[in-house]
């Protein structure tokens, strides 16, 4: 069986993203790229993650081929090869559909630095405008909002998408900073009061945040 330690860290994703109720029975996807053969293990379309075995993965090639797997790989398989050919040093991907993520995607554009966490998303980060799912349309709006150094955006009343260049466990701590933040961000725009505070604005870096460093340096900070 090909790609057997990316097979298992796929499950155990899986079970990550169900417990953390990042993802509903068998929605969202999970992938990780063997850069050395330019293979790319997957989810396959409609498993439960509290079922799903190493040996359902699908292996698929950078055309999106099956390789190796008797399954149908992922709806979104192009989406998550999109990111990999756009960005040679993201290693793995997770999308997934958070609840308070998809809300906040319905009314805004893109989601301030609101927690320090955020640093390793490079700060703000950009809302994908809606297109349909399983679709190469999607696929391109999902790389344009993660852009040339992002790592993760939220995809249009739909949900979040986080490659990583570390694994695909650190891409599931991403989209959960993401979710947390969007969460955060509702509870500050509902209560009334004063504007809300961004770390974007205290850094001076109003509506976007492009200096990682700082960022960092304000995670960092008793």
């Amino acid at each position: 069986m090909m790609m057997e330690e990316e097979r298992r860290q796929i499950v155990e994703t899986g079970k990550l993203l169900y417990d953390r109720k990042l993802v509903q029975m068998s929605g969202g996807n999970i992938s990780i790229i063997d850069r050395k053969t330019g293979l790319v293990a997957i989810k396959p379309s409609g498993a439960l993650y509290i079922h799903m075995e190493p040996e359902d993965i699908i292996i698929v090639d950078m055309d999106g081929n099956i390789v190796e797997g008797s399954r149908k790989p992922s709806i979104e398989t192009f989406m998550h090869l999109g990111i990999y050919k756009s960005r040679p040093e993201i290693k793995a991907v997770v999308h997934c559909h958070p609840v308070h993520a998809v809300a906040w995607s319905l009314k805004h554009n893109h989601l301030p630095s609101v927690i320090a966490a955020q640093w390793a998303l490079k700060g703000a980060v950009k809302v994908a405008p809606y297109e349909g799912a399983g679709t190469h349309a999607l696929a391109d709006s999902a790389v344009k909002a993660i852009g040339e150094d992002g790592y993760g955006c939220i995809l249009q009343a739909h949900g979040v998408i986080c490659g990583s260049p570390n694994d695909v466990f650190h891409a599931c701590e991403m989209c959960y900073t993401i979710e947390d933040a969007c969460q955060i961000a509702e509870i500050c725009e509902s209560t009334p009061g004063s504007e809300m505070f961004t770390i974007d604005r205290q850094l001076g870096e109003e509506g976007g945040y492009d200096g990682l460093e700082k960022l960092q340096r304000y995670a960092a900070e008793p």
